[in-house]
């Protein structure tokens, strides 16, 4: 895994201007996200770690809820796999409870979304409250017992950024993918696996909603990382 630095500054990396050969590619990665920013490019930063034509990393940014998330995925699935004229190897959907526990109808939509997914064999990164929580994780520790709505999360985010005398006029803005840049610089993507499996497993015995503070998406960047290191180790 990588550690502080270890990933070296983060490197925008946009969708591909130029065709790609996609069927020279040997494993298809598929992540679809509910932000159309920070996320896509969050995980895309992976990409430039992954030996030449191995690993086909495509991320998709949707702007949707969960269960249309979730229908956007099949959409992308199936394109990706006309193009590469072969299987997709992993789909993730990567979308945040935010205010889904609002009333009936969205708790409805929202538990739809987790069928679906499993229907498709799709993983799910969902983040409770927000996706921001596991950028705060990669700072500091959280206090499991203690319910944290999405407008802290931000606060917490700018105050440990100011922390650092570099970034002590920070603000944050929801969707800059400016801090992605910050937070390779003066976090620690280990740091913020172990905080956030530690979360998890404090939440055990509560539903999804009630998960509050919690995260699966260091599973999805875990689960990148083998891939990305078992084509590594094939391709020496």
């Amino acid at each position: 895994m990588a550690k502080k630095g270890d990933l070296n500054k983060f490197q925008e990396i946009e969708s591909e201007d130029r065709p790609v050969r996609i069927k020279k590619y040997k494993f298809l990665f598929l992540i679809v996200c509910e932000d159309e920013s920070t996320e896509p490019k969050y995980f895309l930063n992976f990409k430039k770690h992954i030996p030449e034509e191995t690993i086909y990393l495509k991320t998709v940014g949707t702007g949707r809820k969960p269960k249309g998330i979730v229908e956007r995925a099949i959409e992308e699935k199936s394109l990706l796999e006309k193009e590469a004229k072969k299987t997709v190897d992993k789909v993730w959907v990567v979308f945040d409870k935010d205010d889904e526990d609002l009333n009936k109808t969205t708790i409805e939509n929202f538990e739809k979304a987790f069928e679906i997914a499993a229907q498709e064999n799709f993983e799910i990164a969902y983040s409770n409250e927000v996706f921001e929580l596991w950028l705060l994780l990669h700072l500091t520790n959280i206090n499991a017992n203690v319910p944290l709505p999405r407008a802290e999360v931000y606060a917490l985010l700018q105050e440990h950024i100011r922390g650092y005398e570099a970034h002590k006029t920070f603000e944050y803005e929801h969707g800059n993918a400016l801090i992605l840049q910050i937070i390779y610089e003066v976090g620690s993507q280990v740091d913020a696996i172990n905080r956030a499996e530690e979360l998890l497993q404090s939440q055990q015995g509560k539903t999804i909603i009630e998960a509050n503070p919690s995260t699966r998406v260091h599973i999805l960047v875990k689960d990148l990382l083998e891939w990305i290191a078992y084509f590594s180790y094939e391709t020496r």
